[in-house]
This record gives structure tokens, sequence and C-alpha cells, in this order.
């Protein structure tokens, strides 16, 4: 996408964080935005820092998780702004319950946050993408976790965005036909609210959780991340670009060279039988076509 002016925007857990950061760029560059939330009381702190970014904003409180009420808010935002062409499905939660200890209600919240939450996104919103033929863009954020897997308690985390970052990946080589970019936004440490997992943590869970110890004096390490609205920023850089990987922080390149040497290593020495590279050069094949297409998005 080159040109934003007018262009509507569907942004999840924008209240807060990386998703209020882009909702003000987006708002700079006069689009129109609607801010979608969990929590109500975070979308009325949000409209006042909105505000000096420009009018051209709708609150929408819905809970991503629900496939009904995603659907409702696909609705609302076309009965809005009549259409929409940016999708950002950023709304996530973390757990900080360790992996090898997580009930199967653990896993179902974060995997239908994180996980659900984008698939319900794209169900709900790109069809109505696709339908008006003037192109778009789709954001789904992942995290770096989604690319470095989380030691301690992150290991829940690190797998809904290891999922998300695959889905993207996929959804991309797949929308490039309909003139839709798609990117996978992987930030690094970002100011941001996720930490905050009382406010959005279901009672069922909330009960059942132990004694907290007492939160360590001083400033949060997220004080020390990124501003999210430069975040946002990179964001519609990307979306400008057609970037497939939106990545923020620059301070992982070695760590991920690192990890990727470290599979490549892992490949054998032999070679497969000519039945088998037959098959799979014809999936890289239409693989590189598909890839082609969805890089081909604004030039």
């Amino acid at each position: 996408m080159q040109n934003f002016e007018g262009k509507v925007a569907f942004v999840s857990g924008a209240a807060s964080g990386i998703g209020l950061g882009m909702a003000k760029v987006f708002l700079r560059h006069r689009m129109k935005v609607v801010v979608a939330d969990l929590l109500e009381d975070r979308l009325e702190e949000a409209a006042g820092e909105l505000l000096p970014y420009g009018p051209n904003f709708h609150l929408l409180q819905v809970d991503v998780s629900d496939r009904s009420a995603m659907a409702l808010a696909a609705e609302e935002a076309v009965s809005v702004f009549g259409k929409v062409h940016v999708l950002c499905n950023n709304a996530g939660v973390a757990s900080t319950v360790p992996i090898d200890e997580a009930s199967y209600e653990e896993w179902d919240w974060l995997l239908g946050v994180n996980l659900g939450g984008v698939v319900n996104g794209i169900v709900s919103f790109v069809p109505r993408i696709k339908e008006h033929g003037e192109g778009g863009h789709v954001v789904n954020t992942s995290s770096m976790a989604g690319l470095l897997a989380l030691p301690g308690n992150g290991g829940l985390y690190s797998t809904t965005k290891f999922a998300v970052r695959g889905l993207t990946e996929s959804l991309r080589l797949r929308l490039g036909k309909f003139n839709i970019g798609v990117s996978v936004l992987c930030p690094g440490l970002t100011r941001s609210r996720i930490v905050e997992t009382a406010a959005v943590r279901p009672a069922h869970l909330a009960a059942k959780d132990p004694p907290q110890e007492p939160r360590r004096s001083g400033p949060s390490p997220l004080n020390a991340g990124m501003d999210p609205v430069e975040v946002g920023e990179r964001v519609l850089r990307g979306m400008q670009r057609n970037d497939a990987y939106i990545l923020t922080h620059g301070e992982f390149r070695e760590e991920l060279r690192e990890r990727f040497d470290e599979i490549l290593d892992a490949f054998p020495e032999d070679t497969a039988d000519a039945a088998r590279l037959a098959f799979e050069e014809g999936r890289r094949q239409a693989t590189r076509e598909a890839r082609a297409r969805a890089d081909a998005i604004g030039d």
C-alpha cells in the first residue's frame, strides 16, 4: 500500500501498547481507524490519547476470541466507515504458568486469544477486503518469541506466536493474487501493558492461581522497551514496502542467525531419490510463484 489517506484500518488490542501506537500512526496519515479492545476503561483512556492525532476513529469493545463478536465487529466497522482495507490482528495475552505445568484451561485461553483471535480476524474481515477489490493489507502481530523460543515461563506464549508466524507466512502466499499484502510483525521489548494479565485473565483461571509474590520495587523492565508509536511507524513502513516480515528490534539479528545456522546444520548430507526430488521441486515451484505474486504487490 502506498496511499493511506482515507483507508480504513481495524486494529485489535488497540487501547494500549503496540495497538495504540499503530492507531496513532494510522490517524496521523489520515486513515480511519476502528480501535478495538476487550477493556472498556482502556478504550476510554485511549480516546483521550488519540484525539490529538485526528477524529476519525471509532471505539469498539470486543473479545477477539469470540467468533460471533468478531463477526459483529466486522459488520460494525463496515457500517461506520464503509469498508476495511487494513486488518491488524494485534490483541494478545501472556501467561506466567510454566509450559510443563499448564492446564488445559490455560492452554485454551492463550490459544483462544493469541491464535484464535487472529483466525477470527481473518475469517471475519478478509472476505470483506477481497470483496471490495481495492486491495489492502493484513498485519498479524507475532513476536520475537515467535522466532526464538522463550525459556522460563514463556513457553505457552512462544507456542502461540510461532503459530501466528506460520499462519501469516501461508496467508501471504494465498492473498497475493487478490492484491492484499500480508506481514508478520515480530517486535521485541516494547512499552506495553501485556504483563498486566490480571485485568484480562478469566475469572475461572484467576481463582486457581497461587498467591503471587510481591512485585519487586523499581521500574518495570518494559519501561526500557521501544516506544509503541515507533513500532507503529515501522508497521506503516512495512506495509508501504510490502514486507513479509516487520522486524523492529535489530539487537536480535545475531541470535537469530545462530538459531537458523543450528537448523541448517541439522540437515543430513544425503539427498533424496529422484521421485522425492521431483515432488519437492513441484512444491518449490508453486511456492516460488505464490511468493512472486505476493512480493509484486505495489510494484
